[in-house]
């Protein structure tokens, strides 16, 4: 008997979810961030193992069919976008934001024109992509992944300042880097010799950006009043309902949604909950829904995969994956300038190679795929999803490396060392009540 299309999606989602809830479980046991492994468990299910040619000349195995669940992985990864935008923001203390937010914000905006710009190039060079292809490429794995920065939490508690200008980055530079791919999906579609006009796209940017920081103002202080005197146990619900809101207003009137909803976020967390019981009560509710939404788009993504190239386009991959390592030291040295000489070298050398791609690459990438496949490059798309896929696997599985090396005894030692020999190592202060990850300050006060 045939199945439906909303009982196969229900049941390929289920598949995908079931089996990535249970790496999750066994990763954090180990302390270990688990994105690494949610996409490997998706490239399981996709067609990189059940269409590979060694596999379907002895059987043909259909295990989970993401084109055949329609519109519904778009649902869920517009939805983990917004939550985990809404939550990272809600839980930034408005003295970090003070603290770190030239530093942060720098990161966040200009490196993501950045990057987009110089791994557009590259991709253009690399792959033989038409331009705005590859500045498409390019603006979606701009940013850093909030979900996954904050993976490094006790990899790096030894590395707090670092570690809390990398997660104030990584929300803000989240929503921007949905925001620049939408500017570059109306490019995507001009005829040859059409005229393009800049000043047109500019205006349309900060039109997004403008409306967006509006938006979030305006539906945050309204929600911190009216979360006054909304109930305990509906407190999680309202707030939720009031992220949903916030993006569909923004966008709505054609600013940018994901920006919004972290304004809105900045501003209802700080103006309201100042209880303890409060907040926990939000973030055990947020923490779980946003942990099923993290996990699906990730093995989404992996499922939605077809790796099934040669050696030669495996190593331009690679390639550019270097040039993405390259470029963030190069770009966070010229934006910091004299800031830098506030952190130690080991804080700087931690801010320069742990620039992990997460949850807004992942969540994009197959929606950029459907527009190009609209105009009709549909191998153009998925080159295009093979190498995202590619940068968050190697970023994501480099960033753990790297962090994992810099919570070794012996890694901490040298930093010791130079202080007992009378050498000055800058260092700027964490305050632990101003800490950005205010989810496990209130879950473990002790620690």
């Amino acid at each position: 008997m045939a199945l439906d299309a909303v009982t196969l999606s229900v049941m390929y989602f289920a598949i995908l979810l079931g089996f990535g809830v249970l790496v999750a479980n066994i990763l954090r046991k180990r302390n270990i961030p688990d994105t690494f492994f949610l996409l490997l468990l998706g490239l399981l299910f996709s067609p990189t193992i059940t269409a590979n040619p060694m596999v379907t000349k002895y059987i043909t195995i259909h295990l989970v069919d993401v084109a055949a669940m329609g519109t519904i992985p778009d649902f869920f990864r517009t939805l983990a976008l917004i939550l985990v935008i809404f939550v990272g923001s809600f839980n930034l203390n408005f003295s970090v934001f003070k603290r770190y937010s030239s530093i942060s914000i720098k990161l966040a905006f200009v490196g993501v024109l950045f990057n987009t710009v110089v791994l557009g190039l590259a991709a253009s060079f690399l792959f033989s992509m038409d331009i705005i292809f590859a500045l498409l490429l390019g603006a979606v794995v701009s940013g850093t992944g909030s979900g996954v920065v904050f993976a490094f939490e006790k990899a790096l508690s030894k590395a707090r300042t670092a570690l809390t200008v990398l997660k104030v980055e990584s929300i803000f530079n989240s929503p921007i880097s949905v925001l620049v791919p939408l500017i570059f999906l109306d490019l995507v579609n001009v005829t040859p010799g059409a005229l393009i006009e800049p000043i047109k796209y500019l205006s349309q940017f900060w039109l997004m950006i403008s409306v967006g920081v509006g938006t979030g103002l305006i539906v945050g202080l309204a929600a911190a009043n009216l979360l006054k005197g909304t109930m305990r146990e509906y407190t999680p619900l309202l707030l939720f309902s009031i992220a949903l809101i916030t993006y569909a207003l923004a966008t709505g009137v054609g600013g940018s949604g994901m920006l919004a909803v972290a304004i809105c976020g900045l501003v209802a967390g700080n103006f309201t909950l100042k209880g303890r019981e409060d907040r926990q009560e939000i973030l055990h509710f947020q923490d779980q829904f946003s942990e099923m939404l993290r996990i699906s788009v990730f093995t989404l993504l992996g499922a939605q995969v077809t790796l099934l190239m040669g050696m030669n386009e495996l190593l331009m991959m690679l390639f550019f994956f270097v040039l993405v390592v390259v470029v963030r030291p190069v770009m966070l040295l010229s934006i910091m300038g004299d800031f830098r000489e506030k952190f130690s070298r080991k804080e700087m050398l931690l801010m320069s190679l742990i620039a992990p791609r997460g949850i807004s690459a992942a969540a994009m990438i197959p929606i950029v795929a459907a527009a190009v496949i609209a105009a009709g490059q549909a191998a153009m798309a998925e080159t295009m999803v093979n190498i995202v896929f590619m940068t968050i696997l190697l970023s994501v599985l480099f960033s753990t490396i790297v962090a994992k090396i810099a919570s070794l005894e012996r890694f901490q030692g040298e930093e010791k060392k130079k202080r007992k020999k009378g050498k000055k190592v800058p260092e700027v202060k964490v305050k632990k009540e101003d800490d950005v990850s205010l989810m496990l300050e209130y879950e473990n006060p002790e620690g």
